[in-house]
């Protein structure tokens, strides 16, 4: 599977320009990334959107996943980040929120998510894929400042 690689800039994923060409990736992690950060996050898609309104989600949905409603991302992990607090209870609904975001790679992958409260306005999410074609595993973590409602790192571990 090969994709164009997609980064964090504080105010959205980017693509990098590698020479004359767009950066390539063979990662799981822009599927990741959409699925937790590409979605609509007012709402979920559900096919009852206003025509006449912009969805502010991935533009692979409307294109893409146009008649597969529930492949399209919709982002529960940004929509509950953005509407729960930052306590116990907060990063237990992020898990899950994350963890529902990723059931549809539960088809290929195996998926482990653990959320941390980094402090009063920061939360990780770590994110753990191993294949199941041939075991090998890759790691990614997030990292949300509340303060300023936006991802402002993710790596690849």
């Amino acid at each position: 599977m090969i994709d164009i690689t997609i980064y964090e800039t504080g105010s959205g994923g980017d693509a990098n320009l590698l020479g004359s060409d767009l950066e390539q990736t063979d990662s799981f992690f822009n599927m990741v990334y959409l699925a937790f950060f590409g979605g609509n996050v007012e709402a979920s898609t559900t096919g009852n959107e206003v025509e006449s309104e912009q969805r502010f989600d991935w533009w692979g949905n409307s294109i893409l996943l146009e008649n597969d409603k529930e492949l399209q991302f919709n982002s529960e992990t940004e929509r509950t980040l953005n509407n729960v607090a930052i306590n116990s209870e907060g990063r237990s609904l992020i898990e899950e929120s994350a963890k529902a975001d990723l059931n549809f790679m539960n088809n290929f992958a195996n998926i482990e998510v653990l959320v941390t409260l980094e402090n009063a306005n920061k939360v990780s999410i770590y994110v753990n894929l191993t294949e199941l074609s041939n075991q090998e595993n890759k790691n990614f973590q997030f990292i949300w400042d509340a303060s300023k409602s936006e991802l402002i790192e993710s790596i690849i571990l």
